[in-house]
């Protein structure tokens, strides 16, 4: 049983609303809705009142409520104490990121830190999808190390995490380049009438992103997006082979760049700029964790 499932019904039972509970939950609310259908299809019943609104609970929905939530405590509550037994006995620091920042930026930045801190033991949770802030929620991990963006703030309790800025990033558009070293694709030219887009999953950050900037841009390049993934090192092996355009982190580039295997494809008006930002919770105060986070400077965007 996946319990992320109950725990979005018992939101729903609370907001009475779809699109709030979505909200909350960090989901778009047609992948909401679905997961409340996948809960009602293992319970065998429906669980909810869609005629109505605001949104009630069927009366096995309500009886569902009352068993999920009196189990939910128990289990959380066994979870943590297991959690605080354990911490009493390691010294392992847990960070959760992204795949493209676990292969790019961690190790690098991990190195700089050691050799300030000296020897830290290292558990590194990878999250392909949009669920690493749930990581951090969930209680799962130490730190979160994650792309920011202005334009889409990521909703977090300020009363409960923190938050420091390490860096920035950028998103470039690149291409596979021709015999002669041009980009085989290129939002700068305007005799190309529609350009192969090579896109992030539309659930995803980075994806959101993507399509945050492409939407608030006046110059609106003919792209036809024909693939998608969660993942920038999936999306950068279909450039290389040709299949099309996309915006790639920068700390990704710079070994295709040198071999002229990809090359921009626009200039630099088409960037995407990022932070580079490690969350952590308020409620976790660890000797370890207070270290480290003091350890860390404080910087703003303009520093960066």
């Amino acid at each position: 049983m996946n319990f992320k499932l109950v725990e979005d019904f018992l939101s729903l039972a609370v907001s009475q609303n779809f699109s709030r509970s979505a909200e909350e939950r960090n989901v778009t609310q047609p992948a909401f809705s679905r997961r409340i259908q996948q809960l009602e299809v293992w319970v065998g019943v429906p669980l909810v009142d869609r005629s109505t609104y605001p949104t009630k609970l069927t009366e096995a929905g309500m009886r569902f409520r009352e068993a999920a939530e009196e189990s939910l405590s128990l289990i959380h509550d066994v979870r943590n104490e297991l959690r605080d037994e354990s911490k009493l006995n390691s010294n392992t620091i847990n960070f959760a990121t992204p795949y493209t920042i676990s292969t790019y930026y961690f190790p690098k930045w991990l190195t700089k830190l050691k050799s300030e801190l000296g020897e830290l033991s290292i558990r590194l949770i990878l999250n392909f999808t949009h669920n690493h802030v749930e990581t951090l929620i969930n209680g799962n991990c130490d730190f979160l190390i994650c792309h920011h963006h202005k334009k889409l703030p990521r909703i977090l309790d300020q009363k409960i995490y923190s938050f420091k800025i390490l860096g920035s990033e950028k998103l470039i558009p690149v291409s596979a380049v021709r015999n002669d070293g041009t980009p085989k694709y290129c939002l700068d030219d305007n005799k190309q009438k529609v350009i192969p887009h090579l896109s992030y999953s539309s659930e995803s950050y980075l994806g959101k992103v993507e399509a945050n900037f492409l939407e608030r841009n006046k110059h609106k390049p003919p792209l036809n997006r024909i693939y998608e993934s969660p993942m920038s090192e999936s999306i950068k092996k279909m450039v290389v082979e040709g299949h099309g355009l996309a915006w790639l982190p920068l700390c990704s580039l710079e070994e295709s760049f040198n071999k002229n295997i990809l090359a921009r494809a626009g200039d630099q008006t088409w960037d995407i700029g990022l932070e580079v930002r490690i969350y952590r919770s308020l409620e976790n105060q660890s000797n370890k964790i207070e270290k480290l986070w003091e350890f860390l400077p404080e910087r703003n965007a303009s520093q960066i």
